[in-house]
C-alpha cells in the first residue's frame, strides 16, 4: 500500500493531523485582532510592512524545507498559473487589510468562508468543472447569506411584524462605512477563490513560493502608494512594527507551516471543515479584547454562511471514492 494511504490510516497520525490542521486556521483566525492592535500606521503601511514580513518570513521557511531544491521550487513560479496564483494573494491581502479598517472583523472573516463555494463557480466557469447539486445549494445559500451580512451597513432591515416588508433606513450610526468594508471582503475572498482556482488548475505548481512572490507584489504596491501620499511614508512605531511582524511571521507563516504539515494526514474534504476554526474563532479574539460586537445581521447572514459550507464538505466528504491499488 502506498505510503500516502498508510499515513492517512494511521490512528494517531490523523489525530495528528486534524490538531495542526485546526491549530493552522486558529493562527489565521488572529489577524483581525492583530490589525486591531495597531495604534497609529496608515492601511498602506500595514500592508507594506505586514506582506514585507509575510514575504522574507516564507522564503526562509521555504529555504529550510526544500534546501538545495529551493531555487528549482521557486522556477514554477514563473508559470502562468503560479503568476495568477501570485496575483490572487496580492490582492487578497491587500483588500484584507483595508476590509478590516471599513467594518467588523467578524464581516471580513466570515466572507472568507464562502471562498470555497465561489472558486466552485470560477472552478465551472474557467476550468469547465463540474458542480454537484449540493455545491450550488450552497452556492445559493452563500449569496443569501452575504446579501443578509451586506444589508446591515446599508441599513436594510426586515418587517415581519407586519407581513413581510424590506425597510430602508438610516445607516448605523457607529459605523456608517461598514458597507464599503463589505464590500472591499467580497472582492477580498472572490480574489481568494482564484488563487484557489489557480492552485487547482496548475497542480504541478508549488504554492508556497507564490506566497513569497504574492507578498512582494503586495508590499511593493502598498509601499509606492505610502510613499507618494503625502503625509504616510514607510516609518511606523515600534508597536505597530511588532503586531505587522506578528501579522506576517505568526499569523500568515505560522498558520501556513501548520497546516502543510497536517494536511498530508487528513483527507482533503475535511480540511475545509478543520479551517473553519479561522471563521469561528477569529469574531472571538476582538470580541474578548476589544468587546467588538457586529451588527445582528451579520450574525444571521454569517449563520447561512458558515451552515452552507459545513453541508457543502459534509456531503462532499460522503461522497465514495475508489481507494488506491495496493
Amino acid at each position: 500500500m502506498t505510503e500516502a494511504v498508510e499515513t492517512l490510516q494511521r490512528p494517531e497520525s490523523y489525530s495528528r493531523g486534524i490538531v495542526l490542521v485546526a491549530s493552522a486556521g486558529l493562527f489565521w483566525s488572529l489577524g483581525g485582532l492583530f490589525f486591531r492592535m495597531i495604534d497609529d500606521a496608515d492601511v498602506w503601511q500595514i500592508v507594506a510592512w505586514r506582506t514585507a514580513f509575510l514575504a522574507v518570513s516564507m522564503l526562509l521557511f521555504i529555504t529550510w524545507r526544500y534546501g538545495r531544491k529551493v531555487l528549482g521550487v521557486f522556477r514554477s513560479v514563473l508559470s502562468p498559473w503560479g503568476i495568477v496564483t501570485a496575483l490572487g494573494i496580492a490582492a487578497a491581502n491587500t483588500l484584507f487589510m483595508w476590509s478590516l479598517q471599513y467594518t467588523y472583523v467578524a464581516n471580513t472573516v466570515l466572507m472568507l468562508a464562502a471562498a470555497p463555494v465561489i472558486s466552485a463557480i470560477i472552478g465551472w466557469v474557467m476550468l469547465r468543472e463540474s458542480v454537484r447539486p449540493a455545491t450550488i445549494l450552497a452556492m445559493i445559500a452563500v449569496a443569501i447569506g452575504v446579501l443578509v451580512m451586506v444589508s446591515g451597513g446599508l441599513g436594510v432591515t426586515v418587517d415581519v411584524s407586519n407581513g413581510f416588508e424590506i425597510v430602508f433606513g438610516e445607516r448605523p450610526g457607529d459605523n456608517p462605512d461598514q458597507w464599503i468594508g463589505d464590500l472591499l471582503a467580497v472582492f477580498m475572498v472572490t480574489a481568494f477563490a482564484f488563487v484557489v482556482v489557480a492552485v487547482r488548475a496548475g497542480r504541478n505548481v508549488e504554492m508556497l513560493p507564490c506566497v513569497v512572490l504574492g507578498g512582494a507584489i503586495a508590499c511593493i504596491f502598498a509601499s509606492c502608494m505610502a510613499v507618494f501620499s503625502e503625509g504616510i511614508g514607510l516609518s511606523i512605531t515600534g508597536n505597530d512594527l511588532f503586531w505587522c511582524a506578528m501579522m506576517g511571521v505568526v499569523q500568515m507563516t505560522g498558520g501556513m507551516a501548520l497546516f502543510i504539515a497536517g494536511a498530508k494526514h487528513v483527507p482533503a474534504g475535511e480540511l475545509a471543515l478543520l479551517t473553519l476554526t479561522e471563521v469561528i474563532f477569529g469574531p472571538i479574539w476582538v470580541w474578548a479584547v476589544f468587546t467588538e460586537v457586529p451588527l445582528e445581521a451579520t450574525f444571521w447572514g454569517g449563520a447561512v454562511v458558515f451552515v452552507a459550507i459545513v453541508f457543502n464538505a459534509m456531503t462532499g466528504m460522503r461522497r465514495k471514492h475508489p481507494m488506491p491499488q495496493v
